[in-house]
């Protein structure tokens, strides 16, 4: 029994409300925490808190954990209260203690605080095991010995929070879907998809949609449910059936509210599990209501959880997924009926396009054949309508006011207004002679006609005209697509009907255009007929007037076997308009509105065209002279109605020869069979029509070219940009004038005489082109496509397939190239291109490239218009001459590095042989004096044999580049003088030099030029016998200046004059080769003057008489020249050195070159130290520090570029004068040696007055 409080029980445990008062009242002593009294005072406090906290708290104290908590916390157990205060929480919570147990029991024993959000939970505290959601934390309480004694549960349950967003997403998809469904069926799928993906929420779903009666739900689909269970279930249900397999759809429809099912495992059987491994025992039905509808779309039938209360919460979830899948059915509806409301439109209104075209057809050709005979009538003497072309007028005016009759017919039925007289009539009668009137037309057309209309019990209430359009249209209608066996017209009397049958053994309607087959505008596509004319209400017109007399039309129809139109009138007259009705009988001839069927019948037969005369000329001749002259050619006329046809042929008869058929498909034929010349053809023709035909005969080689011309109905810029797209030539409008119609076809005939004429000239240019040695293409257009390429050019591109394709497409290894470039800028500017040795490289397969070098011509094609239309390329294979260039050249550039190497090899040792020469003569030593300078002779030839060599082989190249300054004839001649004038003065020849005081300026190389005529002076020298006699003379002679050099030497025998000037040419000499030379002195004068824009020429009147040359340069303004100094002796005397008193560091590896340089500059008091290495040079310079170093380049170890650099890295890099001295002497080597920071280059072997001068210069001295 409850014990009394202690005060301390009563302050510890006081507030607490409800839970407060079980607390105190409890007999604690009877639980494992024993009498409250003595429980430590931590759970006292403790207990106190969680009594007086607003938050739902729990705590669990002690081993077993015995359960204390809150009001706040008591709506979580619910039926578990009371008996769980106090009781141990595994016994409380067993169902989940799986769960909370384990954590619960590590904060027990030490274990951090726990957190959890949002965690299911199954608990039963309603009697069943619910899905619950609780965000908790699990706190360890402290004991009084410092331990754990229990442990705080703070929680607050989320279920609501956690279900509701949950089917809020899902309303959220299903709304977010709902865009994409664009029709009932579509919008099923979505719902279904979206509800199907909610299995906590809908274990199951069922969706019914009402069918057009609104009357059947039809099941379209399921979610979650096994086929046993949808087998069970009936595909559609009446609203009034609820029976034991039905559903409660009329209660959900009256209602508006949701009907609970609670026998689903009686309706439905054993259900599967789910996620939740019960099924569902539950189920609502809901009606998917339409706004301002009494009827809804359908109803959904939705499982409920076993795992929840339906509860009103549950039930808004059910009422806004009903509404949110109304909502998309709606829209879905709505956007279908659209759709259905436009494509309606759409299809009326391409009806009422086809009506129209048709009609106008239908208008226009008996307009034409109306006004023109009129025209060609006004045109005439007579201005009068006779003979054929009168009954053309006729016929044609008959058959224009039939169209409009029925076209005001059709009008009037539409609009309500029409005015029937409805009779008693004898129907039989009548019939049968409107079918009688059609008998003549039927045998021509090889038919029988069968005609069984017996006598009827009774008259038979009809307003005649109508019926003669009912029978008449009928009978057309059968004839015209009947082409063998019979038609039976039958009447009879069934079931108080007066039945009317047309049979024919036509071409049959197919199954999917009977529907359609009695809607106005509406015409069979392609169907095989007699003729395509027709306005396209006959028979909507038939079924309208048979509506009007209360009966019905009915069609059976087989393809290729037959139709049997079928019209039923009611006898009597109690179904007609009372005020329709009249007893009077009119005896009209039934044949009176016959004739213009029967007319058009017979029109489309063959042959029976009345208008054909037997000379076949025109009623109207037209004079066609102004036209010119055309050949008789021949024109396929090809047109269903045979007026036009004969209309046509006659007119175009007198000029050319004409065939004229009745379809396309016989033109085809024809046209295949003997091309003519040109096609005239209608567009609208049975079995096959113009547009067909024309592109029938595009797709054939024969008729590809024939031009053709379009006769249309259909006016407007719009149908003529149609035919000519569809290949046609011309268009030509109905109705058309004479002499429009024949300025027409005269023109198309003389294009295609002028086509057929260049094509016979591009086949004899293909030819040509075929047969040339050469690659030869043709490329259209800016993107190049190929229009021709002979066999030798697809040879060079490895047979490729590029006719049709653009030069990229066709071969995109040229990418990148430069050859589409090229293209494109031939084509953009019209300029033509060669090339020259262009290399190409194809890649005919991934691992085979191959080089091909070509010269080309891009050459522009033009129109008329000079704009560029096309390239034609013309192309040679030139691989084996730039191959052999190739080699050439390579073979040229190894000889001219031989000879600069060989220059370089010869100079060193003449180095120091002439440097030691030069020493012996500065210090005036006269021993063997003759053969001392015997050899500075011989060495000094050698030096300038090297120095040609090196020359031509610059020359040559193209290595030569002039520098080029304004100067006189006078000075360049000085120089040369100078320069021979030792080897003149050797040979003791006499020198002569006249030359003008004025008038010698020129623009030119000082130095080269001067080696020109040092090179004529040596030449004429050097082949004069000592004492001879050579004259220098110049002259100015308009814009040039002439100099010539003439001697009296051994003259150059005829047959040596045209190779003078070669390379290595020289006359015939005794085997000793007194004169020397290697004969490249000539030969560098020609290239050098070449050069200067000049020329130079030799003459000789043979062997013994002396030669002259003579060189033209382009002259300058006049210049008073200077004089020309006298030839100054050259012997071999001492001269004095002049002091310079320098630090002069030599290296160089040639040791005898090094010393006798040292010496030599000893004699003009230079201080000198000599290096033969570039190491040794580095450590000769730290200690000597000269003023100038002479670097040899060729050292071993280091060579004179990089001893350069490291002397110039040294201290004062500037103070030291650094010179190159080599026997490499080309521009290269001396910009090379600036570029390594020298100051001056020197060429091997050196001169002692050039290197004095030069040290002078760098000293200063």
């Amino acid at each position: 029994m409850p014990l009394s409080p202690t005060p301390s029980e009563e302050r510890h445990f006081a507030g607490g409300g409800e839970m407060g008062e079980l607390v105190r009242s409890l007999d604690w002593s009877q639980t494992p925490l024993g009498p409250s009294r003595d429980w430590p005072i931590s759970l006292k406090t403790m207990v106190g808190v969680v009594l007086n906290n607003r938050f739902p708290m729990l705590m669990w104290w002690g081993p077993e954990m015995i359960q204390i908590y809150n009001d706040a916390y008591r709506p979580v157990l619910g039926h578990k209260h009371p008996g769980s205060l106090g009781a141990p929480g595994q016994e409380v919570w067993k169902e989940i203690w799986d769960v909370v147990g384990p954590m619960a029991r590590g904060v027990l024993e030490g274990a951090p605080a726990t957190w959890n959000e949002n965690l299911p939970l199954f608990i039963n505290s309603r009697g069943f095991m619910e899905e619950t959601f609780h965000t908790f934390s699990y706190s360890p309480v402290p004991d009084e010995r410092g331990g754990v004694g229990g442990v705080l549960v703070t929680v607050r349950e989320t279920t609501e929070e956690v279900q509701h967003d949950r089917q809020l997403r899902m309303l959220r998809d299903l709304a977010a879907r709902s865009a994409d469904a664009k029709s009932p069926e579509q919008a099923s799928r979505v719902v279904l998809d979206v509800l199907g993906a909610n299995d906590l929420d809908l274990p199951f779903a069922l969706l019914y949609l009402l069918g057009e009666d609104g009357l059947t739900a039809h099941r379209v689909g399921s979610t979650l449910l096994p086929e046993n269970t949808l087998s069970a279930l009936p595909l559609k249900q009446s609203l009034t059936d609820a029976g034991d397999a039905g559903w409660p759809f009329a209660q959900a429809t009256d209602t508006g509210e949701a009907v609970i099912m609670k026998d689903l495992p009686r309706r439905l059987g054993a259900l599967p599990g789910g996620r939740w491994n019960s099924p569902p025992t539950l189920a609502v039905v809901r009606a998917l209501a339409r706004p301002g509808q009494t009827r809804p779309h359908g109803f959904l039938v939705g499982g409920v959880s076993p795992r929840r209360l339906l509860d009103a919460r549950y039930h808004t979830f059910f009422q806004l997924t009903a509404e949110q899948v109304a909502s998309t059915l709606s829209n879905a509806r709505a956007y279908e009926e659209e759709r259905q409301r436009a494509e309606a439109l759409a299809a009326l209104d391409r009806a009422k396009t086809a009506f129209f075209s048709n009609i106008s057809h239908e208008l226009r050709t008996p307009l034409t054949l109306l006004l023109g005979p009129t025209e060609d009538a006004l045109a005439s003497p007579a201005r009068a309508l006779q003979g054929d072309a009168l009954d053309i007028v006729h016929r044609n005016g008959v058959r224009l006011r039939k169209l409009v009759n029925m076209l005001l017919d059709f009008a009037r039925i539409e609009a309500g207004r029409v005015e029937a007289a409805y009779e008693p009539t004898d129907l039989s009668t009548l019939t049968a002679g409107l079918a009688s009137a059609f008998r003549s037309a039927v045998e021509r057309a090889g038919l029988v006609l069968d005609v069984d209309c017996p006598p009827l019990p009774e008259p038979v209430w009809v307003d005649h005209e109508m019926w003669e359009k009912i029978v008449l249209n009928l009978l057309s209608n059968a004839l015209k697509f009947t082409f063998t066996g019979s038609i039976t017209v039958a009447q009879g009397f069934h079931d108080g009907h007066a039945e009317l049958r047309v049979t024919d053994t036509g071409t049959g309607i197919p199954p999917h255009e009977l529907p359609r087959l009695f809607e106005r505008f509406h015409r069979i596509q392609n169907a095989r007929a007699r003729s395509h004319e027709g306005s396209g209400i006959g028979l909507a017109l038939v079924h309208e007037l048979v509506r009007l007399h209360g009966g019905t039309l009915t069609v059976r129809s087989e393809v290729d076997r037959g139709t049997t139109f079928t019209v039923r009138i009611p006898a009597g007259f109690a179904h007609l308009p009372r005020e329709q009705v009249t007893s009077a009988r009119h005896h009209r001839a039934p044949l009176a509105g016959a004739d213009p069927y029967v007319r058009d019948a017979l029109g489309w037969l063959p042959g029976s065209s009345p208008a054909l005369g037997e000379d076949g000329a025109p009623a109207t001749r037209v004079d066609t002279s102004a036209l010119g002259p055309v050949e008789r050619s021949r024109i396929l006329l090809a047109d269903d109605n045979a007026d036009m046809r004969d209309y046509v042929g006659r007119l175009l008869g007198t000029t050319w020869t004409v065939e004229a058929v009745a379809d396309g498909e016989a033109a085809l034929q024809a046209a295949l069979a003997r091309p003519p010349d040109l096609i005239l053809t209608d567009v609208m023709m049975p079995r096959l029509d113009g547009f067909g035909l024309l592109q029938a005969l595009r797709a054939d080689e024969r008729t590809r070219h024939v031009p053709v011309i379009l006769l249309s109905a259909r006016a407007g810029e719009e149908a003529q940009e149609e035919g000519l797209n569809a290949g046609a030539d011309d268009y030509l409008v109905k109705p058309f004038s004479t002499r429009e119609l024949l300025a027409r076809v005269t023109a198309q005939i003389t294009r295609s005489r002028l086509r057929t004429l260049e094509a016979a000239h591009s086949e004899r240019l293909a030819r040509i082109f075929q047969h040339a040695p050469v690659g030869i293409a043709i490329l259209r257009g800016p993107t190049h496509v190929y229009e021709f390429a002979n066999q030798n050019y697809l040879r060079l591109i490895a047979h490729r397939d590029v006719m049709g394709k653009g030069i990229r497409e066709a071969l995109p290894d040229l990418a990148h190239q430069g050859i589409y470039e090229l293209l494109d800028g031939v084509y953009t500017t019209g300029e033509p291109f060669i090339g020259r040795s262009v290399r190409v490289v194809f890649n005919h397969a991934p691992d085979h490239a191959q080089e091909i070098f070509f010269d080309f011509v891009y050459q522009p094609m033009s129109d008329a218009r000079g704009q560029v239309e096309a390239i034609v390329v013309v192309v040679f294979d030139v691989t084996e001459l730039a191959t052999a260039r190739r080699e050439a050249e390579a073979a040229n550039r190894a000889k001219d590095e031989f000879l600069a190497m060989l220059g370089h090899e010869l100079r060193n040792p003449l180095a120091p042989i002439l440097t030691a020469l030069q020493l012996m003569r500065l210090r005036g030593d006269t021993a063997a004096e003759r053969e001392r300078t015997l050899i500075e002779r011989q060495v000094t030839h050698l030096v300038r044999m090297v120095d040609d060599l090196l020359d031509v082989s610059r020359v040559t190249r193209g290595k030569v580049t002039l520098k080029r300054e304004r100067t006189t004839l006078t000075d360049v001649l000085a120089k040369a003088i100078e320069q021979t004038s030792p080897l003149i003065e050797q040979r003791q020849h006499m020198l002569e030099v006249d030359l003008p005081e004025h008038g010698t300026d020129l623009d030119g190389d000082p130095t080269r030029l001067a080696q020109v005529f040092a090179n004529l002076l040596t030449n004429a020298a050097k082949y004069t016998e000592p004492g001879g006699f050579i004259a220098v003379t110049g002259s100015r002679e308009g814009q040039e200046l002439v100099v010539s050099v003439r001697d009296t030497g051994v003259g150059v025998a005829p047959e040596m004059m045209p190779r003078v000037f070669d390379l290595f040419v020289q006359e015939h000499q005794a085997l000793d080769r007194s004169q020397g030379g290697l004969g490249l002195g000539l030969a560098i004068a020609k290239s050098l003057v070449t050069l200067h824009e000049g020329s130079i020429s030799a003459q000789s009147a043979g062997r013994g008489r002396g030669s002259t040359f003579t060189v033209r340069l382009p002259a300058l303004e006049a210049r008073v020249p200077a004089a020309l100094p006298a030839p100054q002796p050259g012997a071999l005397t001492p001269q004095e050195p002049v002091a310079v008193g320098a630090r002069v560091l030599i290296v160089d590896d040639n040791k005898d070159a090094a010393d006798v340089l040292s010496e030599s500059l000893a004699f003009l008091g230079c201080d000198t130290r000599v290096a033969y290495d570039g190491p040794s040079g580095l450590e000769a310079a730290k200690g000597f520090r000269p003023e100038i170093a002479l670097l040899d380049i060729g050292l071993p170890v280091m060579d004179g570029y990089e001893l350069a650099r490291l002397l110039r890295q040294q201290e004062e890099p500037r103070a030291m004068k650094l010179v190159a001295v080599t026997g490499y002497g080309q521009e290269s080597d001396r910009l090379r040696s600036k570029a390594a920071g020298f100051d001056a280059h020197l060429v091997k072997p050196l001169h002692f007055e050039t290197l004095e001068t030069l040290l002078k210069d760098l000293t200063g001295a």
